[in-house]
């Protein structure tokens, strides 16, 4: 299935930004530390079809490797449960 990415411009701040309008999952390690956690937080406001932000525990930067089951079902569960 073919999803288009679509994004709308709007300035904050005298910055223009993009806000994505496709459903986004974003998967990180709660122990990452290339990108720490924090980086993560608070960025709905910047995805118009929503945002869903997982911590795994105990996994560091690559999760696909140190957590494969969970990340497939985050992504299952993601395809399965948004719409754009």
């Amino acid at each position: 299935m073919s999803r288009a990415i679509r994004a709308t411009t709007v300035y904050r701040g005298g910055w223009e930004i993009a806000v994505v309008a496709t459903p986004r999952l974003m998967i990180q390690g709660a122990d990452d530390r290339c990108d720490l956690p924090a980086a993560s937080e608070d960025q709905a406001p910047f995805f118009a079809s929503g945002y869903s932000r997982l911590l795994l525990g105990g996994v560091g930067h690559f999760p696909h490797r140190e957590a494969p089951d969970n990340v497939a079902d985050a992504i299952d569960r993601h395809l399965t449960t948004t719409t754009s």
